[in-house]
């Protein structure tokens, strides 16, 4: 790949930045960056990497994740976006259009190298540099709107939130509700963009509501009372004072409870046999020393941080917020859900266990994404149940840098990708089906991936594919790659069920 600009900054010094972009304290956040973007950001004519977010991957239907090699022919500063001409993509087997309207600039990561001498890339990367780092990790929906007035003093609150949220001061339950606070108000700000973008496409006048898609007066009311009422609750973990009456209740209430295994039965309610034989179920699995609390709410048991998770009733919804240290495992089957369209199902990392669970794709892009750490899967039956075969780019088990995943006796049905292990994560296969996927296994350089007694079937493009660096040569071997003699990989000749991709520059 084309040299990037890379930028090390610390806390302080983003803030600092970030301080100069909304020193003026006038206008909405993005009237403040297109001030700033139109003195930083070169107009014309410079080279970058474009990244497709998963939305342009589904628009153009390429693999997620895709890069192309792009010339900016125009910006417009007002959106914080841009026209670009496709030069190249990075697999020869993608074709993207010869140019895209509407590029996001945070989606944009200028090249060192340069066709045109005269193109000030450094500073144009600087700006995007710090333009993501504050829509992806600080910004909020309210930011934008149109009479709010974005201070530097509330720059200030949201780095420190952020800075606590990372350094680990901030006690993981309420991080969990500050995490899930900020993604269900994104979740409603981009409903009411979608309800407002249908509306377009009809081309409804004020004139004539009675075309008005069903439902669309409510919804929008109720994403807007939804919007208001996370804004509320979001001022007081933003307000630093406030925040530290709540983290020394948090802490409190850690100090009680932490000598004792705390383990939470997930059930929503049945007829009194069935209730019995739950009771059997967790007195003959449970320690004396353990702290049972029964609960209907997943997100009120999860909130309070247990050790290990019973789910009890048949199907339950769970909300998204990041899990660590925690085993969930069910009473007799049951089936996990998301309880509103999001990225991922499960966000795990450090020490998780997921046992005997039915895990569905359904309203998310990913089914299980492992962080960090070592995590264990076992007797899960992950699936998209979707009818249309892979279209809508959905995932098994995304593994990032530094997660170490065993996965035994688990079925993976109907995924775009069953699973994608990226450079600096493990994953080991035992007596696993991966079957009526896109692609069955996707790697890349670095990882490592063990197959043992695992069957591979029914993938429509590839049952394993192995993106390796251009440095690898050419090659007919992975590294990392180890398949042990007892697995079915699809007709059983791996020459043709491996497929090898050079990731070579794009020029």
């Amino acid at each position: 790949m084309p040299s990037l600009y890379t930028f090390s900054r610390s806390d302080s010094e983003i803030l600092q930045e970030l301080l100069r972009v909304f020193s003026s304290g006038r206008g909405t956040a993005r009237e403040q960056w297109t001030l700033q973007a139109e003195v930083m950001v070169e107009p014309v004519g410079w080279d970058a990497l474009w990244k497709l977010s998963k939305d342009f991957c589904k628009k153009f239907e390429v693999r997620f994740p895709c890069i192309a090699c792009v010339t900016v022919t125009s910006v417009d500063f007002e959106a914080l976006s841009a026209c670009v001409e496709v030069l190249s993509v990075q697999h020869e087997t993608v074709s993207l259009p010869e140019t895209v309207e509407d590029i996001p600039l945070i989606e944009l990561w200028p090249t060192m190298k340069q066709k045109e001498q005269c193109i000030n890339a450094a500073t144009t990367a600087e700006f995007i540099d710090l333009l993501r780092f504050y829509y992806n990790e600080i910004w909020m929906p309210w930011d934008d709107q149109d009479d709010k007035i974005l201070l530097p003093n509330t720059i200030e609150d949201r780095m420190k939130l952020w800075s606590e949220l990372h350094n680990g001061s901030i006690p993981h339950c309420v991080a969990r509700s500050i995490t899930l606070l900020r993604s269900s108000a994104i979740h409603a700000h981009d409903k009411l963009k979608e309800l407002d973008s249908s509306l377009c496409e009809m081309d409804i006048t004020d004139e004539d509501d009675s075309l008005l898609p069903p439902n669309y007066i409510s919804l929008c009311a109720e994403m807007n009372a939804r919007l208001d009422g996370l804004m509320s609750k979001w001022t007081l973990y933003e307000n630093p004072l406030i925040r530290e009456q709540y983290l020394a209740k948090a802490r409190n209430k850690y100090q009680k409870n932490k000598s004792k295994k705390h383990v939470v039965a997930l059930w929503q309610g049945g007829s009194p046999l069935e209730f019995s034989e739950i009771s059997k179920f967790l007195v003959s699995r449970l320690a004396d020393d353990c702290t049972l609390t029964v609960m209907t709410s997943a997100d009120d048991a999860l909130s309070l941080e247990p050790e290990e998770v019973v789910v009890c009733s048949d199907n339950y919804e769970i909300p998204e917020m990041p899990l660590s240290q925690v085993s969930i495992c069910s009473f007799n089957g049951s089936t996990l859900r998301a309880s509103g369209v999001r990225s991922c199902l499960l966000s795990l990392s450090a020490a998780c266990s997921v046992r005997a669970l039915a895990l569905s794709a359904a309203r998310v892009g990913t089914v299980l994404a492992a962080r960090a750490g070592s995590l264990r899967l076992r007797a899960c039956a992950l699936s998209d149940p979707s009818e249309t075969d892979q279209s809508n780019f959905a995932q098994g088990i995304v593994a990032m840098a530094g997660a170490n995943i065993y996965v035994e006796d688990c079925t993976f049905d109907n995924f775009y990708s069953g699973i994608v292990v990226h450079k600096g994560a493990q994953v080991e296969l035992h007596n696993c089906k991966i079957t009526r996927c896109g692609v069955g296994v996707q790697m890349f350089s670095g990882a490592k991936v063990t197959l043992n007694g695992t069957v591979i079937t029914q993938c429509v493009e590839q049952c394993i594919r192995c993106e390796v660096d251009r440095d690898s040569g050419a090659r007919t071997e992975v590294d990392g790659l180890q398949i042990i003699g007892n697995c079915t990989i699809g007709s059983g000749d791996l020459q043709k069920e491996i497929l090898i991709v050079h990731q070579d520059d794009i020029q």
